[in-house]
């Protein structure tokens, strides 16, 4: 007879399988929805699993902590953002590299207007202003965002010193969330504002390269 400790144990499925992926991809999904849409009082682990329908014991081997949780989830939302950049790079070819960088910010304001992405920004803005953790992610998140604008336009513009390209890097990032202060779907519409997501790809534009 075996004892007990003879017995193998079953393997646990990891985020490396493809029933894995799809699963950790479902819990961060439905995380993203209570966020954006509930705020961080209601993304709690029990509720993501409710969303998802399995145990909270599934959701915790994937993502132990709620602070673990939001950690995944902006850098998911970073990686989908480079993955946009990466996309519109490779359409570009060999075109004109500031048609390019409109192409990027347009992409940026629009997914900005969605009420998921903004309420997502909105609520780890507000929750990095009182809590450690969500501050120092969302200061990675904006480091990151701001430091691939400065590659960018360096290499756009090679005559720019680096120092000068992350400071304009830094205020795009800054005018792109003041913008979206106007242009999210869940703000009130104001027919006299329905050119600004335009007019703010122009006065970005030139904050970048100065035209």
């Amino acid at each position: 007879m075996k004892k007990k400790s003879d017995t193998p144990l079953q393997a646990k499925e990891s985020n490396t399988t493809t029933k894995g992926f799809e699963r950790a991809s479902a819990i961060l999904e439905a995380a993203r929805l209570l966020l954006a849409h509930d705020g961080y009082a209601a993304l709690a682990m029990r509720s993501v699993a409710q969303q998802v329908g399995v145990s909270l014991s599934t959701v915790q081997h994937y993502y132990p902590s709620r602070d673990a949780l939001i950690e995944a989830l902006l850098e998911q939302t970073f990686a989908r953002y480079q993955a946009g950049i990466d996309e519109r790079v490779a359409a570009a070819g060999t075109g004109p590299r500031v048609e390019l960088f409109e192409s990027i910010i347009d992409y940026f304001l629009a997914d900005l207007r969605d009420q998921v992405s903004s309420g997502l920004f909105f609520e780890i803005a507000a929750l990095a202003n009182r809590h450690p953790v969500a501050t120092k992610l969302f200061d990675t998140m904006m480091t990151r965002a701001r430091r691939t604008l400065r590659n960018l336009i360096h290499e756009i513009d090679p005559a720019l010193s680096m120092q000068q390209c992350e400071i304009r890097g830094t205020l795009i990032v800054a005018q792109m969330l003041g913008t979206m202060l106007f242009i999210s779907e869940t703000r009130p519409q104001h027919k006299e504002l329905e050119d600004l997501a335009h007019e703010a790809t122009v006065a970005i534009t030139r904050i970048a390269f100065g035209r």
